[in-house]
C-alpha cells in the first residue's frame, strides 16, 4: 500500500496536467495577491505608509521566487526508478518497505533543501526551454516597447510626456540589451575554428 502511495504521488509530480495547473495557479495567485496585500496594507497604519505598490510588488517577487524554485527543483529530480537504482542498485519494485520509505524521505528532503544533482538530460533541456522562452520573448518584448512609445506620444499625457519619453527611451535601450545579448555573448566567447589563422605573436600569423 504504501509503495503504491509513493508511486503516485511520484507519478503526481511528473506529470504535465499537474505541472500546468501549477502554472496556472502561480499566474492565479499573482492577479490575486495585490488585491490582498492592498487590503491589509490598509488596515495597519504602519503599511499604509509605504508606497501603494511597493508591498504587492515584493510579495508577488516572493511568490514567483518559491513558486520556480519549487518547479525547477521538481523538473530535475531525477524518476523514482532512477533514484532506487542510485540509492540501492535495484528497482522500485524490488525494494523493501524500509528502503522504500527512505527513499521517499530523501527524495523529499532533497526537494525542500534544493540537493538535486543535474545529469546531461537535464541540462539538455533546461537549454531547450531556456531557448523556446526566449524566442516567445523577444516579440513580446517588441510589441510591448512599441505599444508604451505609442501610450506616451499619443495619449493624453502632455504635462508628465518629456517624463515618460525618458521612460521610454530607459526601457527601449534594457529592451535592445536583451534582445542582442545573447549575439554578444556569443561572439565573445566562440573560439576560433580549427584552422583558423591567429596571431601568435609580433609579424607572425599561425
Amino acid at each position: 500500500m504504501k509503495r503504491n502511495l509513493i508511486r503516485r504521488v511520484s507519478l503526481w509530480g511528473s506529470n504535465r496536467r499537474m505541472r500546468r495547473v501549477a502554472v496556472l495557479l502561480w499566474i492565479g495567485m499573482l492577479g490575486f495577491d495585490p488585491w490582498v496585500v492592498s487590503r491589509l496594507a490598509r488596515s495597519y497604519a504602519h503599511l499604509a505608509m509605504l508606497p501603494e505598490l511597493l508591498l504587492p510588488t515584493l510579495t508577488q517577487l516572493g511568490i514567483t521566487w518559491l513558486a520556480f524554485r519549487g518547479m525547477r527543483i521538481g523538473l530535475a529530480q531525477p524518476t523514482l526508478e532512477d533514484s532506487a537504482v542510485m540509492q540501492y542498485g535495484s528497482d522500485f519494485e524490488s525494494l523493501t518497505d524500509k528502503q522504500c520509505d527512505d527513499l521517499y524521505e530523501r527524495r523529499f528532503r532533497d526537494f525542500i533543501l534544493g540537493r538535486v544533482g543535474k545529469d546531461e538530460r537535464e541540462n539538455e533541456l533546461r537549454l531547450q526551454s531556456e531557448g523556446d522562452a526566449y524566442r516567445l520573448l523577444r516579440p513580446g518584448l517588441a510589441i510591448a516597447i512599441a505599444t508604451y512609445w505609442a501610450v506616451c506620444l499619443l495619449g493624453p499625457f502632455a504635462a508628465i510626456r518629456e517624463a515618460l519619453a525618458i521612460t521610454a527611451i530607459v526601457f527601449t535601450w534594457l529592451a535592445v540589451a536583451v534582445l542582442v545579448l545573447p549575439t554578444m555573448v556569443r561572439m565573445w566567447t566562440q573560439p576560433n575554428e580549427v584552422g583558423e589563422m591567429r596571431i601568435v605573436g609580433p609579424g607572425k600569423v599561425a
